[in-house]
């Protein structure tokens, strides 16, 4: 107990160079445990990226097969065409004009493997509306003879609108993405889709131009039938609007404005029997745990599809990507920042208590001589250094809260910045024809539903946990030990009569 009250003691008699060392290992401490606070953050964050991003994927046809069938179909010509046609069986037409579709039974399949958490299915077509005019399209086919002649011949008229199925409606990707908002009756429903009910939505704009409400019914046309039995009636069961945001010409802000919709949605056992492609579908949309599990999922697709290149699995990796990457080197930066603020750590009490014992040898002589054994005098310089490392751990406990968030902003703006520079710098053909031949995903839209507009981006929350405490009085623990070493090492070696002989 007294070698602890003289270890005190000896603390508040040199408060002049108790305090420059204090204020050293505060600096680095301040900045060690910003370090850890920021890498805490990026960690935890990049693992809450991966539950919403990364975890989404499509099976459909591939690019490289689409391709390859539109180069074979245009160095046909019609007359060869034509004589495909009279030979095929009802399969053969069937399989032709879903050539560059997926099975719905290969859909499914996929669908069972232990990381799909839920999928969707979803097909589009163009179907004729007898008694119903689009606007846009009518604009458009008006433009010059030759586009009217083009769309004529691939069945295109004014009449034409497109048709979007899955199994069910409220799960369609512009109802979740906020694009479109049901405002009368109801979505039609997975009941719906396997039952084959013959039901649809309709844009509020399009309802009213043809005075539509829900209950009421509308007639398309089966696609490539002929007569009585070419037509369907829909039941009208919802009536949804178009949200687009535009930015208002003073201001900044963004106003909201409903666009006339030339879209119906309908259950998908509905749109492929419109489209003449019973079980077929334009994609697999799937959700699974999370991005890790990306790979394995490759290697299943590639087994159920046989490796046969006519289909791909395109996952939002890339996404996660863009917004995980600058998370990731934040922490790896900080844990760098950490390494050395520790280092330095080490360094300043090893310096300190080189220059505290060697400049108290007459003191450590005469305690000896007096009968203090090497534990004692161990003990007083432990608690000396304790009290040291102490007030520089709680002053730099304190300021991490202040500090941290800074820091972590200002190394997550650095890497965004040095991001933005490399995809500047790659913006050369190859990226150009890469741009150029993307499609997007139906999560986000833009292939089958307009996308939102809005890009997330990586976001840095720092926030001082309790577990700072913990990783502070750690740090305390070892630099305290680290500390001793020099006094251990300076005592169990130190001779009294030696010493006093000096003096």
């Amino acid at each position: 107990m007294r070698a602890l009250k003289r270890g005190f003691r000896s603390f508040r008699r040199h408060p002049a160079a108790n305090l420059v060392v204090v204020l050293l290992l505060f600096v680095c401490l301040a900045f060690s445990l910003s370090m850890l606070a920021v890498k805490l953050a990026a960690d935890s964050q990049t693992e809450a990226v991966k539950e919403r991003v990364g975890n989404y994927g499509e099976m459909r046809s591939s690019s490289g097969f689409m391709m390859s069938t539109f180069e074979m179909e245009r160095e046909k010509s019609e007359a060869e065409r034509a004589k495909e046609a009279r030979g095929m069986s009802e399969e053969e037409e069937l399989a032709e004009r879903a050539k560059t579709l997926v099975p719905e039974e290969l859909a499914d399949g996929f669908s069972r493997d232990p990381y799909i958490i839920t999928y969707d299915k979803v097909l589009t077509a163009g179907v004729t509306m007898p008694g119903f005019k689009n606007v846009e399209l009518a604009t458009m086919l008006g433009f010059s003879k030759e586009i009217k002649e083009s769309a004529a011949a691939s069945g295109i008229t004014e009449n034409t609108f497109v048709f979007e199925g899955n199994t069910n409606g409220a799960s369609a990707s512009e109802f979740l993405n906020g694009s479109k908002k049901l405002i009368t009756g109801s979505y039609y429903t997975y009941a719906d889709d396997q039952a084959g009910n013959r039901v649809v939505l309709v844009e509020k704009n399009l309802a009213e131009e043809n005075k539509l409400e829900v209950g009421d019914t509308v007639t398309a046309t089966i696609s490539g039938e002929r007569g009585s039995g070419a037509k369907m009636e829909l039941e009208v069961v919802g009536i949804y609007e178009t949200i687009e945001a535009e930015r208002q010409s003073q201001g900044g802000s963004f106003a909201t404005f409903n666009p006339a919709g030339n879209k119906f949605f309908a259950p998908l056992s509905v749109v492929q029997a419109l489209n003449d492609t019973p079980g077929y579908v334009e994609l697999g949309s799937y959700y699974f745990d999370n991005v890790d599990h990306t790979n394995e999922l490759q290697r299943a697709f590639g087994e159920i599809t046989q490796e046969s290149g006519q289909y791909e699995l395109v996952t939002d990796f890339a996404d996660y990507e863009i917004i995980s990457d600058p998370l990731q080197k934040v922490g790896k930066t900080s844990v760098i920042g950490l390494a050395g603020a520790l280092g330095a750590c080490a360094l300043i009490i090893l310096l300190a208590m080189a220059i505290i014992v060697g400049g108290r040898t007459r003191e450590l002589g005469v305690l000896k001589a007096i009968g203090a054994t090497d534990r004692q005098v161990i003990a007083q310089f432990a608690v000396e250094v304790v009290c040291i490392c102490l007030v520089a751990t709680v002053l730099a406990t304190g300021a991490t809260a202040l500090i941290s968030q800074k820091i972590g902003d200002w190394l997550l703006s650095g890497n965004e910045t040095a991001q933005m520079q490399e995809e500047e710098d790659a913006s050369g053909a190859a990226a150009m024809m890469s741009r150029l031949t993307e499609r997007n995903l139906y999560k986000e839209g833009g292939l089958f539903s307009t996308p939102s507009g809005e890009e997330e981006a990586a976001k840095l929350d720092v926030v001082y946990q309790g577990d700072m405490l913990l990783y502070g009085i750690l740090i305390l623990f070892g630099i305290s030990l680290l500390g001793m070493a020099i006094p251990v090492v300076w005592i169990t070696r130190l001779r009294p009569a030696r010493v006093l002989s000096m003096e």
